[in-house]
């Protein structure tokens, strides 16, 4: 179920700005007995079946619902897209894995060969798009039976995906239609293209009301915290490495030497930290006397072979200023998120206490130091809530032009009496971005990572203030943004994410089981070439 939350809480499907009439392979062409290279139409037909098949007609219906009953042209939206998808996105892995696609070949008659099971790249994408389809089709078949319908805001994001295609239609100087056709095939007019995102609106909206219905009492998140045994909890701690050191030209006796090695020193750090000494301290003291043996060692191999160009002298003063002694601040890590490494999970045991030490050997051989600092805590920082206005680079002729915007837009808002207020009448005029368009550009209980850099850094920068208006740039244009306050503490909205969560996956899977979505089988066969 997993999957599935991802894919619905997704923005809504945007179509591709790139054409995907891309040939991945050639289609080598067959020749005659006669050592011609034409072929006939016949030989073509016989050799590739589905050249001539009769596509499903666009507007028949191809799957029924209770409460749905969706046309050809609907679900080609989703087949195609995940077509299109695929190809721009794995592009260059393809041809390396040897999953060659031809445009010019009907996808019908190309064996993938990717899987446990031979079948056609007709069936992967057909499969793909039943899946993709059917998390939408299903949650706006509840939703249209519990009388659930797009208002105002809705239809607005909905015109608002219709009116980007008409952008990138119009960079081709080509219609919406034309547009359209390059990658979905003849007539997926703009009605039908409305059509199909109807449904994935409607989907998604029942999904919100799906996902933030539930409420949680205090004692529901605390037993949560209680029980997410430090997925919910900060920790600091200590950490040092020891490498093995062995390259792949050594023997198994040398490389099993050098596992040894690290295992001794690493008990050693363990043994001087537990008699007091900081692991900073004790990595120093351990791999101080590791270089003095290696030096010595270098030094009698010079001795005897007298075939070293330097002296010991200048093979120690090599040696130290390679070293470079660690300080406590070097090894100190706090505040970290949760990691299910084995080294870390000592750390949230029960009966770990504070100033405990772990060591860990991966298959390597490497040794991993690590000290309880101070045990699991939570994350009492709290989250942010952010509006933006987008100005899509697209939208402008330069970047020059859309900065100017957005400096003529902060100053409007910085000069008005109630900033906010004024922020929000530019939003609809304004945001391209459609996720935020029709909420006044906001973004609620943002975590730190959880956005790109240059937004995350504005969000989360020390000194910011609620009213606080700027400019950053993105590699999705430039964001007028403005600081709309603090949300929840980071532990319990975590500790409400995951138990609500684990609600959604319940009744989502609930849904699936009781939504029973019958296809048309031979229109499902015709979906394209």
């Amino acid at each position: 179920m997993k999957r599935i939350i991802l894919a619905v809480i997704a923005i809504i499907i945007t179509v591709c700005t790139v054409s995907c009439n891309i040939i991945i392979t050639n289609n080598d062409t067959a020749t005659s007995e006669s050592g011609s290279d034409e072929v006939t139409g016949e030989e073509t037909q016989k050799e590739y079946p589905h050249s001539n098949m009769e596509l499903a007609p666009l507007d028949e219906i191809i799957a029924t619902s209770e409460n749905l009953s969706v046309a050809v042209s609907t679900f080609k939206y989703f087949f195609m897209d995940q077509y299109s998808s695929f190809i721009n996105q794995n592009y260059y892995y393809l041809s390396y894995f040897n999953l060659n696609i031809d445009e010019n070949i009907p996808l019908h008659d190309q064996e993938y060969t990717g899987g446990q099971e031979t079948t056609t790249w007709y069936q992967i994408f057909l499969d793909r798009a039943k899946s993709q389809f059917e998390q939408y089709a299903k949650f706006a078949d509840i939703a249209i039976k519990e009388g659930m319908t797009l208002d105002e805001n809705d239809k607005a994001s909905i015109e608002d995906n219709l009116k980007s295609i008409d952008a990138l239609a119009a960079e081709y100087s080509q219609t919406f239609e034309e547009y359209m056709a390059q990658f979905m095939g003849e007539g997926m007019t703009r009605e039908r293209v409305k059509a199909a995102i109807e449904i994935t609106q409607l989907g998604y909206k029942y999904y919100l009301k799906l996902y933030n219905t539930p409420t949680y009492t205090e004692e529901q998140i605390e037993e949560e915290y209680k029980n997410g045994n430090g997925k919910h909890s900060l920790v600091d701690y200590n950490e040092v490495m020891v490498s093995a050191l062995y390259d792949e030209t050594d023997s198994e006796d040398q490389v099993t030497a050098a596992k040894n090695t690290a295992k001794e020193q690493a008990e050693k750090i363990k043994a001087l930290v537990e008699s007091g000494k900081t692991l900073a301290e004790a990595y120093n003291a351990v791999m101080a006397e590791s270089k003095t043996e290696e030096v010595t060692e270098t030094e009698a191999a010079a001795t005897e072979s007298e075939a070293s160009t330097k002296t010991g002298t200048e093979t120690e003063a090599e040696t130290e200023e390679e070293t470079k002694e660690l300080t406590d601040k070097d090894v100190l890590y706090t505040k970290v998120e949760y990691s299910s490494l084995d080294r870390y999970s000592f750390l949230y045991d029960e009966t770990t206490v504070q100033g405990q030490i772990n060591v860990t050997y991966d298959d390597s051989g490497n040794a991993y130091i690590v000290q309880c600092v101070k045990l699991p805590y939570k994350n009492t920082d709290k989250t942010v809530n952010a509006r933006h206005i987008i100005l899509s680079s697209s939208d402008y002729d330069t970047e020059e032009e859309a900065y100017a915007v957005a400096q003529k837009l902060v100053q409007q808002i910085n000069e008005a009496q109630d900033k906010k207020a004024m922020f929000l009448s530019l939003v609809p005029e304004y945001s391209s971005d459609t996720g935020s368009k029709t909420n006044g550009g906001l973004y609620q209980n943002i975590i730190p990572g959880a956005m790109v850099t240059e937004f995350n850094e504005w969000c989360f920068d020390e000194e910011r203030q609620v009213d606080d208006v700027g400019i950053i740039l993105t590699d999705y244009g430039y964001h007028v943004m403005y600081f709309d306050g603090f949300g929840e503490e980071i532990w319990r909205y975590d500790c409400e994410s995951s138990l609500r969560e684990a609600d959604f996956e319940k009744a989502a899977e609930e849904i699936y089981e009781k939504v029973q979505i019958t296809y048309n089988e031979d229109l499902l066969d015709r979906i394209t070439k």
